[in-house]
């Protein structure tokens, strides 16, 4: 862990915080949704080409990044981590299509 990190753990409390106030506000933001009935096909169909274009996005994003750090960092930590998170964005990615190519 980082010297940083040892010397004032507590700044992790702004995370957890952040995430508990974010399940809030999607919650309370889908109860009054659905109550004006705002989630219909339609808003299905545009978020879900939103979110592939951001998933596409994301894959370009990886390799800019994972380029950038072996170019400064080197074959380090940062160079594995970004490895791991760019294999499983796309095993996420063949799991939902292998899950949604059965479905239909």
């Amino acid at each position: 862990m980082s010297e940083s990190f040892m010397e004032n753990p507590w700044g992790l409390i702004g995370i957890i915080g952040a995430g508990i106030i974010l399940l809030i506000v999607y919650f309370i933001n889908r109860h009054i949704g659905k109550k004006k009935h705002l989630f219909d096909e339609r808003y299905r169909q545009q978020t879900n080409r939103m979110k592939a274009r951001s998933w596409d996005a994301m894959i370009v994003i990886y390799i800019i990044a994972w380029s950038i750090v072996i170019i400064f960092d080197g074959i380090s930590f940062s160079f594995f981590l970004i490895t791991a998170l760019y294999v499983s964005h796309n095993i996420t990615a063949i799991i939902a299509n292998l899950y949604f190519f059965n479905k239909e």
